[in-house]
């Protein structure tokens, strides 16, 4: 997923990102009528796109410029809000954001509408790093639209199902035609009969495999094995020689995709909280952070402890959830890096992460979610260490 205006379409808050959007349209529109109005355009499709890029206001507090907006513009095309396009998505690890996806003022939405249709859809992927990619291999499983850099430059998105639209026909009510979605397994057929054949298990189901996938490409084998390969082509999965192994990773890969998936409700790690004595929890911004820091100095960090604002530190994290990486970075570095607050400069917009807390209606929302990232990460390594060998 790539917006190319990432300030305007992901917002920490609902209501932010609904009025970022409102008013990016409305003076896009207004752009479009006076162009219209004042230019009366003509020529080929490319005169009229050079017309239209020297004629829009560069006003990056009002609207970001992309090539088919020029385009738009030139075509006199008009844009509306899209109420089904404000999703959930998964912007960094363990981080959400609030999405508006939407083909207008997306630079490159991909297949997502095929993965995710509708707000409401279900579904579920692996996500890995991309050829090319700034970061070592690894892997993370979202249920939400993912940013193109999730995991590192290029990530590539891999679906458990993929939806199209088929016709159907109402015959008791109004006997027209409306599309509905349909399901379709994006687990090879055949890739699931080889697997059958060499475990000599014929119910291994689709399911079985997906977790699998999820299970080897997490096992310090697998990548240390195909490190080189891994930057040059596209991800293999080996075949393991038995079916006790195979289901030892279907089982792995679907303890890993709930730590994953759910980190959000799993059991906050026992952190201590240690409070500076004129912290008052009554306060409306007692559990605000404004940019969290390991205790220590930058050279010589004190990962033990997280410094979560002028009045909360937590203490005791242990040794074992700095061994959850994800590409260059520990899941609790990524939740230290995203979980600021930000200004874009040229826009003016600010993200920050309270709002987040504040639309779930949770006031410790962010200071739980250190917690619980301690648990995932501890209880990952944990998952990952107890991993088959595999046998190539």
């Amino acid at each position: 997923m790539v917006t190319s205006r990432d300030a305007w379409c992901y917002s920490s808050s609902q209501g932010q990102l609904r009025d970022n959007i409102s008013r990016a349209l409305a003076f896009y529109n207004g752009q479009v009528k006076a162009f219209q109005y004042t230019t009366n355009p003509s020529g080929t499709a490319t005169q009229r796109t050079a017309q239209a890029k020297k004629f829009a206001a560069d006003d990056p507090k009002q609207f970001h410029w992309d090539a088919k907006n020029y385009r738009d513009l030139a075509n006199g095309t008009f844009y509306s809000l899209n109420d089904d396009g404000f999703r959930v998505s998964s912007y960094r690890p363990f981080f959400k954001q609030r999405l508006y996806l939407d083909r207008k003022l997306n630079n490159s939405i991909r297949i997502f509408p095929k993965i995710f249709p509708e707000a409401s859809t279900e579904n579920l992927g692996i996500c890995i790093t991309g050829l090319g990619s700034n970061s070592p291999f690894h892997t993370l499983m979202t249920d939400n639209i993912v940013e193109y850099c999730l995991t590192g430059v290029n990530s590539i998105y891999f679906p458990r199902w993929i939806y199209s639209e088929q016709e159907q026909i109402l015959v008791q009510d109004t006997g027209l035609s409306t599309p509905q979605l349909e399901r379709k397994s994006n687990i090879n057929p055949q890739a699931l009969a080889e697997f059958r054949v060499q475990c000599r298990d014929s119910s291994i189901s689709e399911d079985d495999l997906f977790y699998y996938v999820y299970g080897v490409l997490h096992s310090t084998r697998y990548r240390e094995t195909f490190a080189d390969d891994l930057t040059k082509s596209q991800a293999r999965i080996p075949m393991v020689t038995s079916s006790g192994d195979f289901y030892a990773f279907a089982k792995a890969g679907r303890d890993l995709a709930d730590l994953h998936l759910n980190y959000e409700r799993i059991t906050p790690f026992l952190l201590e909280e240690i409070h500076s004595p004129r912290w008052n929890p009554r306060l409306h911004d007692a559990f605000r952070v404004t940019k969290m820091r390991y205790a220590g100095s930058v050279r010589n960090p004190d990962k033990s402890r997280i410094i979560y604002n002028a009045d909360i530190t937590l203490v005791g994290i242990p040794d074992e959830a700095h061994r959850y990486i994800l590409g260059s970075r520990s899941a609790l570095d990524w939740l230290i890096d995203r979980y600021q607050v930000r200004t874009h400069k040229k826009s003016g917009i600010i993200n920050d992460p309270n709002d987040w807390a504040t639309d779930v209606g949770e006031p410790r929302f962010v200071l739980e979610l250190v917690k619980r990232v301690t648990t995932v990460s501890v209880q990952t390594v944990q998952i990952v260490d107890r991993l088959p060998d595999l046998a190539f």
